[in-house]
Parts: structure tokens; sequence; C-alpha cells
């Protein structure tokens, strides 16, 4: 025999999500996705190029950063299903910095079967915002 746990009650509107924490995502992390991806953008991997194009240094890859959506919406619902996801870059996150995401329940949509939609932000270790995003998951 197996033990089952009821269902999680469905959140209300505006229900917030635990924060989810990214200490850091480093160079390794970066040349790592880089090279699964194929997104070899020297902007992410070589310091001279990234500052030859204006920015401070090496920069996250925005989907590498979009991907940690999933780790912390699976971290608050588990059985969720992401079905789409829409983001919104602000600015770009350097090499070796952190993240927090939080989010709230937007909007619910109760037809069969019930899904809901997710409001996300990310912020960086110092707490500017530099992506924002939705996520429509099913329950």
């Amino acid at each position: 025999m197996t033990a089952t746990s009821a269902p999680l009650p469905v959140p209300a509107i505006g229900a917030p999500l635990p924060t989810y924490l990214v200490t850091a995502l480093d160079g390794e992390q970066v040349a790592a996705y880089a090279a699964a991806s194929g997104d070899r953008n020297p902007i992410h991997l070589d310091e001279d190029a990234a500052r030859a194009a204006g920015l401070p240094g090496t920069i996250v890859h925005g989907m590498l950063i979009m991907g940690q959506f999933e780790a912390a919406l699976r971290g608050w619902r588990p059985e969720c299903r992401i079905e789409t996801m829409q983001t919104r870059f602000l600015r770009p996150l350097a090499v070796g910095g952190g993240l927090r995401i939080e989010g709230r329940v937007a909007k619910i949509e109760t037809e069969a079967p019930l899904r809901l939609i997710v409001r996300l932000m990310v912020r960086d270790g110092a707490g500017t915002p530099i992506c924002v995003g939705d996520a429509r998951v099913g329950l």
C-alpha cells in the first residue's frame, strides 16, 4: 500500500510564491550553458569582448536566467506543468551575480484543466529588477 497526499489547495489571486534564491551563476555554469545551447556569444564568455560591447563585464545568458523560473515554480508547486512563459529582460546580470525570484498568482483560469498565470520578477543580488515574466501553469 502506498500513501498518497491530498492535492494542494488552489491559491488565491495575489498569493505569493516563496522567494527562490540563486547564490551565484558563475563562469563555469555560464560556459556549460554556452556549450549546451550553442550560444557562444563572447559577451557571455570573454571579459574583453563584453567590455568592447559596452558592458561592464561578461553577462549571464538570458535563457539561463529564465531557466531558473522552472526551479522556482516547482519549489512552490511540484506538480505544476509549465505551459507557456513570456519574459522581458530589463538589464543584464553579471556573471557571478546572484538572483532572487519572486512571484504571485496573477490570474486563475478555472476551466478544466485548472491553470494559473503566475507573474514572476527576477532581482539581482542588490535587489534591482533584471527580468519580469508570466508563466501559465497547469495544476
